[in-house]
């Protein structure tokens, strides 16, 4: 089974502009030349967005977006096959929505959440998103997982690539089942020893007897009734005494005068007094204007210029009969104000007079209204009402006696019924425990035959089982292959030899017949290593059945190898059958491989073919 990537075209994404297409399946190998910066390595992360809506430098979608050439929206379309069907894949992305459309041989097969689609091209390609990423890209930073993880994780790795996860996910099926079974089997002993316990700890008691339940005296209830009706009556006696005795006491508190007669005053006093105020205001302003005119005068005898004499007569006579006006006027305003305070001082007492009568009216109405608000025929000592509440009291302790009596006798009959019936109960449930102790016991037999059968698959589908003798097949071919490529790119002096050892596997390089780390060798030597293992597990997928990928970029890796070295690499690249290579240099070019040039102006990158 192949999955085959054909084209992709793609507007706005990371450095480009709009109407980008490469041919992906067009050269056995292809060379993206370009300087640094250009976007040669976003194709790789342009194709892993598009097929997994992420990608391995962890991008957001609104850093994807070109922002340099205004563009507001990106989006891309891609076109591959597995195996007979041919499949196209487009997603467009505005703002913060992203519309995916999935056709297979034409017919759209989108699902109606996006993420649910992607779901759905997962199952299609067979890889996930890791595996993928680490299969068609390879630089001199990003390290092929499988050559630097742990012996454990090596071994997942070989495990997840080649399918094998399947036989494990039975083993999982079945260890589910037999957890479910033990558990169920708990259970049923738990169920059993309860069971057991109960029949051991429970015998059958002798029934109760019922007693005789006594009278309750209502008629006592009356009595008590009555005689608190009498105590009400006598307390609100009481309150009318209390209420009687307050209107005696603020009534005898009020003073008044009896015949007070209500004061007058002549009419004519009022305007008077409004009469003599305005007088008074008008002289006051003649004054005011006497003294203005008296100001503006000029009695000077001398020229204050020219200091030349003047006739200032008539201005002197002028100021004397001024000041004479105002001392006439000052003096009438005198009298005129001694008037006016006497007249003030008749109205001032004639409102304290009238004021004193008001208050010795308001006296005597309160008076009046207390008097009429007394009820003389109230006596004025309280009745004594005590006897009949201790009455009272004596009669609720003889009826709470009775009741708690009677409470008690039912309270008794009802317990010794549910005793009884408990009784019954538990002679039926002792009939029914034996019964289902007996189909416990069926029951727990069964469930272990059924443990130990599944027990028995699930070794079988366990890392140590079908998986392990697969994997060791697995392991040899890749062993084979890595070693076939690493003897034509070495020249016969690396290759790597698999230690299958339980759930690890080892992997160990030899150098001119001498094992070494694999941290001990150079860029060069350990990218001759890392292309061996891509190629080599690609081969190995393709003779296994799984789902190869014909698409591989090898970014900046000519840069740690010396001449041969690339030549090597390129002899091996294009003996590879179904695999389409895109070398990414920005200072390296081969005359007879196809170059797609990448050329960056203003910010914004452009395919140039």
């Amino acid at each position: 089974m192949a999955v085959k990537l054909k084209n992709i075209r793609w507007n706005n994404m990371f450095s480009y502009g709009a109407d980008n297409y490469i041919d992906l399946n067009s050269n056995k190998v292809t060379q993206l030349a370009a300087p640094n910066g250009s976007g040669k390595s976003s194709l790789a992360l342009i194709i892993q967005e598009l097929l997994y809506n992420k990608n391995v430098k962890g991008l957001k979608k609104a850093d994807i977006l070109n922002k340099y050439n205004g563009a507001k929206s990106w989006d891309a379309t891609i076109q591959f096959s597995v195996d007979s069907d041919e499949y196209e894949l487009t997603s467009k992305r505005q703002g913060a929505s992203t519309k995916i459309t999935l056709l297979k041989n034409g017919i759209d097969i989108s699902e109606h959440k996006v993420l649910d689609t992607y779901k759905e091209l997962n199952n299609i390609l067979g890889r996930d998103f890791e595996t993928f990423s680490q299969l068609t890209y390879q630089s001199s930073t990003d390290v092929l997982e499988f050559l630097k993880a742990t012996d454990t994780n090596r071994k997942k790795f070989l495990v997840n690539l080649f399918n094998l996860s399947k036989y494990l996910d039975i083993g999982e099926q079945l260890k589910t089942k037999i957890s479910a079974r033990e558990k169920e089997l708990a259970g049923k002993n738990g169920e059993l020893k309860t069971v057991e316990q109960f029949l051991n700890q429970n015998s059958i008691p002798e029934k109760a007897q019922l007693v005789t339940v006594p009278e309750v005296d209502l008629s006592l209830l009356s009595s008590i009734e009555e005689l608190q009706e009498s105590i009400a009556e006598q307390k609100a006696i009481c309150d009318k005494i209390d209420k009687n005795n307050l209107y005696i006491s603020d009534r005898d508190s009020i003073n008044f005068e009896m015949g007070l007669e209500e004061p007058s005053i002549d009419s004519e006093v009022y305007s008077n007094i409004e009469l003599l105020k305005k007088d008074i205001n008008s002289k006051e302003s003649t004054i005011l204007k006497a003294k203005k005119d008296l100001q503006s005068l000029d009695t000077s005898d001398h020229c204050y210029a020219c200091k030349q004499p003047l006739d200032n007569s008539q201005s002197k006579q002028l100021s004397e009969e001024l000041n004479k006006e105002i001392e006439s006027m000052t003096k009438e305003i005198a009298g005129l104000k001694t008037q006016l305070k006497k007249l003030q001082d008749i109205v001032s007492q004639y409102n304290k007079l009238k004021l004193e009568y008001e208050n010795n009216q308001k006296a005597i109405d309160k008076f009046t209204q207390l008097s009429q608000l007394i009820d003389n025929s109230i006596p004025s000592t309280y009745p004594n009402y005590h006897e009949i509440a201790l009455e009272v009291k004596n009669l609720k302790q003889q009826y709470d006696n009775q009741v708690k009596k009677n409470e008690e006798a039912i309270a008794h009959n009802d317990s010794v019924k549910i005793r009884n019936a408990k009784i019954d109960g538990l002679k039926e449930q002792i009939i029914n425990f034996k019964a289902r102790q007996e189909l416990i016991k069926n029951d727990i037999l069964n469930v272990q035959e059924e443990i130990t059968g599944l027990t028995i698959l699930r070794k079988a589908f366990s890392t140590s089982g079908i998986v392990a003798y697969k994997l060791e097949n697995v392991a040899k071919q890749l062993e084979e292959g890595i070693n076939h490529y690493l003897a034509v790119l070495s020249d016969g002096q690396f290759q790597v030899i698999f230690r299958l050892t339980g759930d690890k596997l080892n992997i160990v390089v030899i150098n001119n017949g001498e094992e070494v780390s694999i941290d001990s060798l150079s860029g060069g030597e350990f990218s001759r290593v890392q292309t061996s293992v891509l190629l080599a597990v690609r081969n190995t997928l393709s003779k296994i059945g799984g789902k190869s990928i014909n698409l591989l970029f090898l970014d900046e890796i000519t840069g740690v190898l010396d001449d041969n070295g690339k030549e090597k690499l390129f002899e091996v690249l294009q003996e590879e059958q179904e695999l389409n290579v895109f070398l990414i240099s920005h200072d390296y070019s081969h005359p007879l491989i196809p170059k797609i040039e990448i050329e960056k102006i203003n910010n914004v990158s452009t395919i140039r073919s």
